[in-house]
């Protein structure tokens, strides 16, 4: 009993030592360097998937993009996004669909969707059931801002965990119809219960406290596509071409100091 004592007491003795050197080896100044400097920018081509299921990352991975992209700064704190994970790989190709090219190269089995919505888009007029009052209110250019904000911070989550991302802005799947507001949006409806619920942060409790319920909402009827992001590792090998045409190109410094 006291040998295991004494190997239970060197064994959290060295778990603190070593938690403790990776705590004070992090240097977060570093971040830009790596990610402008291994260009995590870019995005994995369509069809340049890995098929290994094991490349797909865990719901714990998946967790931790989502609460990172969850704590990014929304006008009012509206947080007016919701995310979807779809992890059978059928149901992610009959989203996206052929818009860009072969279903089968724009998810496989290492892959997982995220579908990302958005409140506060769409009006009453045209379908949203959830009465907006007071300053829960119709502002699609602040949704659509914040919501593309928290996705890049899913992005460089993703990035950090080691995993390569794809964004689409349009999709033709058969899943994912034009069925909200007379054709105009699509919903998801496919992916979305009765039981999902968005929550409007600033309103709904500090920090780590629990919600109120007078400030949450039901995603069904009230939000909207907006993107689906397709996450996992590309392919192995030399020989294969990972990075999509687009985002390999230039990245000119589109700013200035005004003095």
């Amino acid at each position: 009993m006291k040998r295991i004592t004494v190997l239970a007491l060197v064994l959290a003795l060295v778990t603190g030592i070593v938690g403790s050197a990776v705590a004070a080896s992090f240097d977060a100044s570093s971040l830009i360097d790596w990610y402008v400097g291994e260009q995590k920018f870019q995005t994995v081509k369509n069809g340049a998937w890995s098929q290994d299921p094991a490349d797909r990352p865990t719901d714990e991975e998946l967790t931790r993009m989502l609460t990172m992209a969850n704590t990014m700064q929304s006008a009012v704190h509206w947080t007016p996004w919701y995310f979807i994970v779809v992890k059978d790989v059928e149901e992610q190709r009959k989203i996206i669909g052929d818009r860009w090219g072969a279903p089968e190269d724009m998810a496989t089995e290492g892959t997982v969707t995220v579908l990302v919505l958005a409140d506060q888009i769409i009006t009453e007029e045209e379908g949203h059931v959830s009465p907006y009052e007071g300053y829960y209110m119709n502002t699609p250019k602040y949704a659509y801002f914040d919501t593309g904000a928290a996705c890049a911070l899913l992005q460089v989550a993703a990035s950090s965990l080691g995993y390569g991302t794809h964004y689409f802005g349009t999709i033709n799947g058969e899943y994912a119809p034009f069925d909200a507001a007379g054709g105009t949006y699509q919903s998801m409806g496919r992916y979305v219960s009765d039981e999902d619920m968005r929550g409007w942060g600033y309103m709904a409790g500090a920090y780590g406290e629990e919600l109120n319920p007078a400030y949450i909402y039901p995603v069904k009827g009230n939000c909207v596509f907006v993107a689906a992001i397709v996450i996992g590792k590309p392919a192995g090998g030399e020989d294969v071409d990972i990075v999509t045409w687009a985002t390999n190109r230039a990245r000119p410094q589109n700013w200035t100091f005004w003095d």
